[in-house]
């Protein structure tokens, strides 16, 4: 399982290893500019310019890391 992060910052999980997901982007998108990969609840459509980090799952729900700012006590 991969999760991958697009550059609107949304994630998506696909059911293929890194190294397959990594291969399928550099593949040759169709007319439209998109791929699809499997997902979970079905094919998922992606341009491969919008993608900017793959991330390992090992469990579903797992996206990787998360950056956050928390506020300091006054």
């Amino acid at each position: 399982m991969t999760i991958i992060r697009f550059v609107n910052g949304s994630d998506a999980a696909v059911r293929l290893s890194v190294a397959e997901t990594l291969a399928a982007l550099q593949a040759k998108p169709g007319e439209a500019g998109f791929i699809e990969l499997p997902g979970d609840d079905g094919p998922i459509h992606l341009r491969p310019s919008g993608v900017i980090a793959l991330f390992s799952d090992a469990r579903k729900g797992n996206a990787g890391f998360r950056m956050g700012v928390s506020a300091a006590a006054d």
